[in-house]
């Protein structure tokens, strides 16, 4: 499996977010110095494959750290809704602060973690990627969270105010019929997140079923330990 770029000087095989030969130090590519935030939002739609090589090659990630705090703050908002929805007493509520120990920080935790494994993975499979362009595409894969974040989440909360966190009562009793548009939204922002990961993963392998694998199962496994982890916590703590 190999994902190179081949100098047309001389014919030696590169790494793919080399911008020069290694061997003669010709110009492999077109030099991209900074991500536009807004352009790799909106091109992460219909291009993904592309936008992630642009992420990959760019020499200053930015707005990575921005990005990934703001899929945090999604986090701990989904988790926030998953405790309280799942909690025993119906008479008390969990906090920002509990949404974000348990939903927030295991996401970035778990995403680095996984980084370094896809990054070893790859390299025994011939592919030498760097774990700072790995975390950097799969945190702007949550870029869709963050778009949840900045439209759906205002417009939720002014339909449902606080009750659409606090599940009490749910909003499903409140308007049932816009929770129900609210909630499909969010499904398919997930779902869109989940296929970034997976293109995400083409960009730095360019192997179909290897990116479909493990981009899914990373996605997957970072999603549902922090589902997990967040009903278990609330069934725990609200005995």
């Amino acid at each position: 499996m190999k994902n190179v770029l081949i100098c047309e000087h001389c014919g030696n095989e590169n790494s793919f977010y080399q911008l020069n030969c290694t061997k003669c130090k010709s110009f492999l590519r077109a030099r991209i110095v900074n991500i536009d935030f807004w352009d790799t939002l909106w091109k992460l739609f219909y291009s993904p494959i592309k936008t992630a090589e642009n992420i990959i090659q760019a020499e200053n990630k930015n707005f990575v750290v921005t990005v990934a705090l703001l899929a945090a703050v999604k986090f701990t908002l989904l988790t926030l809704i998953l405790m309280n929805a799942n909690r025993s007493d119906l008479n008390s509520s969990f906090s920002f602060i509990e949404g974000f120990v348990f939903g927030g920080v295991p996401l970035l935790v778990l995403v680095p973690i996984f980084t370094i494994v896809i990054t070893l993975i790859n390299k025994k499979n011939g592919i030498n990627g760097r774990v700072k362009d790995g975390l950097a595409v799969y945190f702007y894969s949550f870029s869709p969270m963050v778009l949840s974040l900045l439209i759906l989440t205002p417009i939720q909360f002014a339909l449902f105010g606080g009750y659409w966190f606090t599940f009490n009562p749910s909003p499903f009793l409140m308007k049932p019929r816009a929770a129900t548009v609210m909630y499909i939204l969010e499904a398919l922002m997930f779902i869109w997140s989940a296929l970034l990961f997976i293109t995400s993963t083409y960009a730095q392998t360019k192997n179909r079923i290897y990116s479909i694998f493990f981009g899914l199962i990373g996605f997957l496994v970072t999603t549902f330990l922090i589902a997990y982890l967040s009903i278990s916590i609330s069934l725990f703590l609200s005995k």
